[in-house]
């Protein structure tokens, strides 16, 4: 959606600074703001275009320009043929009014109308790794859950949401939609990525089907660099239990016809031989203080091509690959915990899209984009008879395609108004091979199409209200009669935005939608552990939200923020796992209702000098209630399994001594319950907290040499070597010495 966009600190993490938006009309156009050598595209708002007065290189805000890398390595790569130079070009339109610049930070966040801002987070001042996979990334963004399960995998929480109700999109194309509807953060690699942009809650109902709890957004495709333009990017990482990483990247601008085209290539390498133990962890198998079977070889690649034209056209292509092995970390408070180790997880995923621009129509003006995607992975689970894992008792080798198609369209109305559409469609198809057995084939077949109204009421006030139909269908089901039937489901979102003056702004917002099973949690025995139920029913999510967003000045401090969000969730029919006995299985069943109730709160505030001579401070809470009630058992309630009600992060930076910057962050996680898998007993892990320290120093290059900036950082992550652990039975890294060192 178009919007003004003001900036709201949240120094501390890197790359995050939320924006505050103002919503306009339906178009924004581009102002070039500088800090310290960085070029960033800054939307502001513009008077609603006359409907019979043709307006000069209007740009909708979904096409804004992409935040420039500032990367340059030279003779790395091919790319790197002539030397750098060149401005940018862009040059902005007149408008009715003056526009006063706005100095951004390290990021920023888009408004949602009726919600609170999204978060756009910038890749290039993380501190976790030169070679970062996305799990890294969300560790470091506020209000964002990240933890690990029994399979190894990384699961995704957003206000207590289930990671299967969170959408994880590449470059358009939706990485949740697939065999078990949930994405493993930890096997994408953000090493071409620019921007990742994270939508608490349900911001929109044109993002696909099954996105109900949030939306995270990976952009590697740029189109934000000058003719000329040469650019390229490195970094090289290790830490004191010899885990290394490294990744190199380069891209170029050129003028293809009467527009241009950026080229950008890259790839990273990633290894270590375990995670660190922390302090009272129990792990009998564990050698040179590394936890056992926790070991990762990783490596990436990816490559895009977008041409834009003057007018807001584009077409673009990307492509990128993973490949790894790892283990999967053993349930240390289980006697017969999963054994497992993937010798290969595989993904390549190639994205191709077009824009229209904006364009004139007989009643207004539009924008057409569509795209498709294809998401191809392969993977190997082995099981073992012990934690030595020399004796297999089990391969499970699952092969899965994804195909998506989307279309979107804006379309302007009188008095402001705009109207967007949207159709999304996926078909899945999963080979699943249960060796010595053939392998068993099963498809699933998912639409949505919706219609999203968005109204100014008044000079201050916007209203936006949407519908969707969503569907479902398995016409495959892996040879088990009779298969799920097929399913639909209608979803509703409505929103209201306040301004208050300049500082404040007031949002309020209501919706509906349903999430459908996914094929794994219908029909997957997952190596004889479960008992599939092709009679799932969706879940359905109610959800309300309404909070404020205040920036300015307080006192003294003259750039200061809050955000505060309060939020209501009722899921319905929720999917839960039971235990079965003779022999011990699992199952999951539609049985639940979970009740959700709590407050978010993000908060910064900077002052002193300048940039680097500044002192930031910034915070973020989530505090929630969460009751599940059995609708099996007369509506007895019970602890929601593996999420804490409780989670806060406090960050603080301070300038030292030869312009280096120190950086404190203490994270502290509440009381969670967990299921014990043998006993079927509930299990209570107490609050836990944890801190890291870190020094980073930015030196400055050759304004025209092959590097602008090289940044050493040293880092001690986990200082206190406490227990902090994801889920029962799994604990989180030990204390652990960093250093990392990136050119740009």
């Amino acid at each position: 959606m178009a919007a003004r966009y003001e900036a709201i600190r949240s120094p501390n993490t890197p790359g995050t600074l939320a924006r505050r938006g103002v919503t306009a009309d339906a178009y924004a156009r581009r102002l070039i703001v500088e800090q310290a050598n960085l070029t960033l595209p800054y939307l502001t708002s513009l008077p609603s275009p006359s409907l019979t007065r043709p307006c000069k290189m209007v740009m909708p805000a979904s096409m804004s320009l992409r935040v420039a890398l500032l990367a340059v390595i030279a003779g790395t790569t091919p790319f790197l043929t002539e030397a750098q130079g060149g401005t940018d070009s862009t040059r902005a339109d007149s408008v009715s009014r003056r526009l006063r610049p706005v100095t951004v930070t390290e990021s920023r966040a888009a408004a949602v109308v009726g919600g609170a801002s999204a978060l756009i987070v910038t890749t290039d001042k993380l501190r976790s790794s030169p070679a970062p996979l996305l799990d890294q990334l969300l560790r470091e963004t506020p209000s964002v859950s990240v933890r690990q399960n029994s399979r190894g995998e990384m699961e995704l929480t957003v206000r207590g949401s289930d990671s299967r109700q969170v959408a994880v999109i590449l470059d358009g194309v939706p990485l949740t939609l697939g065999w078990d509807h949930r994405t493993d953060p930890s096997l994408v690699p953000i090493t071409g990525s620019e921007e990742v942009v994270i939508v608490h809650g349900l911001g929109s109902l044109l993002s696909g089907p099954n996105a109900l709890g949030g939306t995270i957004s990976v952009s590697q495709g740029s189109t934000g660099f000058p003719a000329g333009d040469r650019r390229a990017w490195g970094g090289v990482g290790l830490d004191a239990t010899a885990a290394f990483g490294t990744s190199i990247g380069a891209s170029r601008t050129d003028s293809l016809g009467r527009g241009l085209l950026t080229t950008r290539a890259g790839m990273a390498y990633r290894q270590r031989d375990g995670v660190a133990l922390a302090s009272g962890i129990t792990d009998l198998t564990a050698r040179d203080g590394l936890r056992t079977n926790s070991d990762l070889r990783a490596t990436d690649a990816f490559a895009s091509l977008r041409w834009r034209g003057r007018s807001g056209r584009s077409i673009g292509a990307t492509f990128t690959g993973f490949d790894a092995v790892r283990g999967v970390p053993p349930e240390e408070h289980l006697a017969a915990p999963r054994l497992w180790r993937y010798p290969h997880s595989t993904r390549g995923v190639a994205a191709i899209s077009a824009s229209s621009g904006a364009f004139a129509t007989p009643f207004g003006f539009a924008t057409a984009d569509i795209s498709a995607g294809y998401n191809a992975g392969r993977q190997k689970i082995e099981s073992f008879t012990s934690r030595t894992y020399t004796t297999l008792n089990g391969e499970e080798l699952g092969d899965e395609r994804t195909t998506t198609t989307r279309a979107y369209f804006t379309h302007t109305l009188p008095r402001g108004a705009k109207l967007a559409a949207a159709v999304t469609a996926a078909d899945v198809r999963y080979n699943e091979t249960l060796s010595p057995a053939a392998g068993v084939h099963y498809r699933q077949i998912l639409s949505s199409a919706g219609l999203e109204l968005e109204t100014p009421l008044g000079p201050s006030t916007t209203f936006d209200v949407g519908g969707v139909a969503d569907k479902s269908r398995t016409p495959e089901s892996g040879g088990r009669e009779p298969g799920q039937a097929p399913l639909g489901d209608i979803g509703w979102r409505t929103g209201l935005v306040r301004e208050v003056g300049t500082a404040w702004r007031l949002h309020a917002n209501a919706s509906r939608r349903s999430r459908f099973p996914a094929l794994r949690e219908l029909y997957s025995g997952a190596l004889n552990r479960y008992r599939p139920n092709p009679d799932l029913k969706p879940e359905t999510l109610l959800g309300l939200e309404g909070g404020v967003t205040v920036h300015g000045s307080v006192g003294a401090i003259p750039d200061a923020s809050l955000q505060f969000t309060a939020f209501s969730h009722n899921l319905d029919d929720a999917i839960v796992r039971i235990t079965q006995s003779n022999p011990t299985r699992f199952m999951r069943i539609n049985r639940d209702r979970i009740e959700s109730r709590g407050i978010e709160l993000v908060s910064g505030a900077t002052f002193g000098g300048g940039r680097d001579q500044a002192i930031s401070v910034s915070a973020d809470a989530t505090i929630q209630t969460i009751t599940v009630f059995d609708q099996t058992a007369n509506g007895a309630t019970r602890h929601s399994e593996n999420n804490p009600e409780v989670r806060g992060a406090l960050g603080v930076a301070v300038p030292l001594p030869m312009q280096i910057r120190a950086f404190g962050t203490a994270r502290y996680t509440g009381a969670q319950y967990c299921l014990h898998a043998e006993s079927g007993a509930e299990v209570r892990l107490k609050g836990q907290a944890a801190s890291d320290l870190s020094l980073e120093r930015t030196f400055g290059m050759l304004a025209r040499g092959p590097f602008r900036t090289m940044r050493a950082l040293l880092a001690l992550d986990n200082v206190a070597n406490a227990a902090v652990y994801d889920q029962c039975g799994l604990p989180q890294p030990g204390r652990t010495l960093r250093f990392m060192l990136t050119l740009r």
